[in-house]
């Protein structure tokens, strides 16, 4: 009889912190590194894709890089270093695609 009491407590402690991270969550408290669907959990419909993704990029030093960034239908090259970013280039997407490897898309 005194296991059920205490049964109940872990749960209510479980449920109060699963509860906690869905809230932190709801207000951009708390980021996961994977992230699961459940549409009834979050209120929310499903997000549409990203509009800007890091393609590639290209250490040249310990502090200077060369990034290659999708931004829609446009590939843009960004250099950066420690005094600041600069466009390298930027031209439609299209046009570098055929160049990319096939698992790099």
């Amino acid at each position: 009889m005194l296991e059920i009491p205490q049964l109940l407590a872990v749960l209510g402690v479980f449920g109060l912190l699963g509860l906690t991270l869905i809230w932190l969550r709801r207000r951009g408290m708390v980021q996961g590194t994977q992230r699961v669907s459940v549409p009834w959990l979050s209120g929310r419909k499903q997000r549409p894709a990203k509009v800007l993704q890091r393609v590639d990029a290209l250490q040249l030093s310990p502090s200077h890089v060369l990034s290659l960034v999708r931004m829609g239908e446009r590939a843009i090259l960004i250099g950066t270093s420690p005094s600041g970013f600069y466009l390298v280039e930027s031209s439609a997407w299209k046009t570098l695609e055929p160049k990319l490897p096939e698992h790099d898309i």
